[in-house]
């Protein structure tokens, strides 16, 4: 008899009905955690949520929707269960906002069955997993309130396929003819959720990539049965159906999408500097050591111990598959026969946590180091393998048991200090370097009392208004700083037959006011929170109000430099800026500062190969038609190779002109340079 047949024999250490009672409780343990969050840091909207909202409005209207405005890789499968909550809730922040936290007690459960599964049977393996997603870390109950769409959908995804993809390997296992059959069944399943997650978020691919090596490695008779792969690919096309008439409807544009990202974001140089940063920044936010977006953590030893904890737990989970042999007598501390984890469901989730970290590291995702959403599917497989490893360790009895209480308290003390010490501020959107309030009821209330419903304003604003005043303000947002999500509204405000308002953060008053001056527009300013609301004005202002591009154009000239140096060396470069634009440039140390930079590119392909480097000041203010010559320091990578750099210039924390005027990163203004081996 194999040991799963014997696990399945063995008595569960907690019964059935506590186990429900226990689940209940979780769940309403679940909910209290993240009301604590949502008072504390979440209740304010956010624009890709306010996107969400709007979309399950347009919904419930009779629009047909596969993919969320603006994200090619985005399913609409959460937008369409808002719209059932708004149809019997109501629409409003408070809904949206909970149905996605309601949504994510989805996951408690699927994380429950998956380590039951892995452990044998064992229940108590299962309730750990499930309190540890209950009562997770930070990140996970910051996202379980954020209706942004796909995020943690796929975690919950994962840990289902992976529930029945492990059901379909110890089936097929039994060598019954009649468990092949379930097998096949379970197989299925496995497939269709796959599907649906592919088409929830492409992050699916991780534990897509998963299962197949899994099958591959383990699958024994279902691995050679056409019948069961047949069936398995049919419903794998039948879950993520909605993502093929989408890709046949607008021609591969996931793909293409996906390819340009991919292409832009691979940096074979720096895959150990990735990999630093993502063990110093990403790892702590993903177990709970620090906030996302937040430049500090919540202290070095609440960051270690996260680290601790969770690599004893994963590291008991390995260790016990690994002397599985010796443990086939194993006793639990009450003297008991210990349930036996299965190596195929450790291993399946060992293998998509760590495609998951690869993918990461050395793809376009990297971008989000500070908020690692790409990595949120990995809490479809941490929490039922670091439960594993705990109970593990309960059933070994003496120091390994008290190691197992350990472990548990001291991930209690990492995700309440978590818990005691977010702030709202670290995860607020920012407009130009100025946090977008909480509340946008002052707003509101000053564009209804002027008649206003047609805006230009920033993204982080423009969304959450249409959303909030259900669509009666509607906003261009340009690509201050993201590209319209939905065209629809842009259209109609550079369409209008009328001058329309410009909503702007005290910031761009400035530039915004010297443009409508210089071209004789005549205006009215009200000053409502942060922000300047500029309206009546006496003529059209077609282009968009963000203030760094009335800054351009700009010319850039380049003088002789060495084209030679060694890794990690430096050369000089004469620069020479002119400012062609209408207004002057401010000199150092006004905020408007236009500074001078570059970008390092690949000469053959145009990947970026180091967008950020040092900031050189012009030093001086530049009149319309002023020039300044710098002496710009460029700083070789450290592998050999052919390189380019491209000069550029930026206004701190506010934009790069190049977003303004493209030309400025054209090839022509690539200049090459070459990194030899030695000095």
């Amino acid at each position: 008899m194999s040991n799963a047949d014997k696990n399945a024999e063995k008595q569960p250490t907690v019964s059935l009905s506590q186990s429900v009672v226990v689940c209940v409780l979780l769940a309403m343990v679940a909910l209290v955690v993240r009301g604590l969050i949502y008072f504390r840091v979440e209740d304010v909207l956010h624009a890709e949520e306010a996107i969400q909202g709007l979309m399950a409005r347009h919904i419930l209207g009779g629009s047909v929707q596969l993919f969320t405005y603006g994200y090619p890789y985005l399913g609409t499968l959460q937008a369409h269960l808002l719209a059932l909550c708004f149809a019997l809730f109501g629409s409003s922040v408070v809904v949206l906002k909970w149905a996605a936290g309601v949504e994510s007690l989805l996951l408690v459960v699927a994380n429950y069955l998956l380590a039951r599964e892995v452990a044998g049977g064992e229940r108590r393996a299962g309730l750990i997993a499930a309190l540890l997603t209950a009562v997770g870390p930070l990140y996970l109950v910051e996202w379980s309130l954020r209706p942004r769409g796909g995020h943690l959908e796929v975690a919950t995804f994962s840990a289902l396929a992976f529930w029945a993809l492990l059901r379909a390997l110890r089936s097929a296992g039994a060598g019954e003819e009649s468990s092949l059959g379930a097998a096949r069944r379970w197989l299925a399943l496995c497939a269709f959720l796959l599907g649906l997650g592919w088409w929830t978020h492409l992050t699916m691919f991780y534990a897509i990539v998963a299962c197949a090596i899994a099958v591959v490695a383990w699958g024994g008779r279902l691995r050679g049965d056409i019948r069961a792969v047949a069936v398995a690919l049919g419903c794998f096309l039948v879950g993520s159906l909605p993502f093929w008439l989408y890709n046949v409807k607008y021609p591969g544009r996931t793909f293409g999408w996906l390819f340009s990202m991919f292409r832009a974001g691979i940096d074979g140089a720096g895959i150990f500097g990735r990999l630093i940063e993502t063990i110093r920044v990403s790892i702590p936010i993903l177990l709970g050591g620090r906030q996302t977006e937040s430049d500090l953590s919540f202290g070095v030893l609440i960051v270690l111990l996260s680290l601790l904890a969770t690599i004893i737990a994963i590291g008991a989970a390995i260790a016990a598959v690994r002397r599985q042999p010796e443990r086939s007598v194993a006793k639990t501390t009450d003297g008991s026969p210990a349930s036996m984890p299965s190596r195929e469901g450790v291993m399946l989730l060992v293998i998509s946590s760590v495609v998951a970290l690869v993918v990461f590291v050395v793809g376009p995702f990297f971008s989000q180091i500070k908020d690692p959403r790409a990595l949120l599917p990995l809490y479809g497989a941490l929490p039922p393998l670091m439960a594993i490893g705990i109970s593990r360790l309960w059933d070994a009895g003496g120091i390994k048991h008290q190691m197992a209480v350990l472990v548990l308290i001291g991930l209690g003390v990492v995700y309440l200090s978590g818990y005691r010490r977010a702030e709202r501020g670290d995860v607020q959107p920012r407009v130009q370097a100025d946090p977008v309030p909480t509340n946008l009821d002052p707003l509101k209330y000053s564009l209804e009392a002027n008649e206003i419903n047609l805006i230009y304003t920033n993204f982080y604003i423009g969304y959450r208004l249409a959303f909030e005043t259900g669509e009666r303000v509607i906003a261009c947002t340009d690509k201050d700083p993201e590209p319209e999500r939905y065209p629809a509204y842009a259209e109609k405000v550079r369409a209008a037959n009328r001058p329309v308002a410009l909503v702007v953060s005290s910031r761009m008053a400035e530039w915004l006011e010297a443009d409508l001056k210089k071209r004789g527009i005549g205006f009215s300013v009200t000053k409502v929170q942060d922000f300047r609301v500029f309206h009546n004005l006496t003529a059209p202002y077609r282009d968009y109000p963000s203030g760094p591009q009335v800054c351009v154009p700009v010319k850039i000239e380049v003088g002789q430099y060495v084209g030679r140096c060694w890794p990690e060396g430096t050369f000089f470069v004469q620069v020479t800026v002119t400012n062609q634009s209408s207004i002057a440039w401010p000199a150092p140390p006004n905020w408007r500062t236009v500074q001078l930079t570059y970008h390092l590119l690949d000469p053959k392909t145009g990947r970026m190969v180091r967008h950020e480097n040092q900031r050189f000041s012009l030093e001086k203010a530049l009149a319309p038609g002023e020039s300044a010559t710098v002496a710009m320091e460029i700083e070789a990578p450290g592998r050999v190779g052919d390189y380019a750099f491209v000069p550029d210039l930026v206004i701190e924390g506010i934009a790069w002109l190049s977003a303004f005027q493209s030309d400025l990163l054209d090839k022509p203004n690539w200049r090459e340079f070459t990194v030899a081996g030695t000095p």
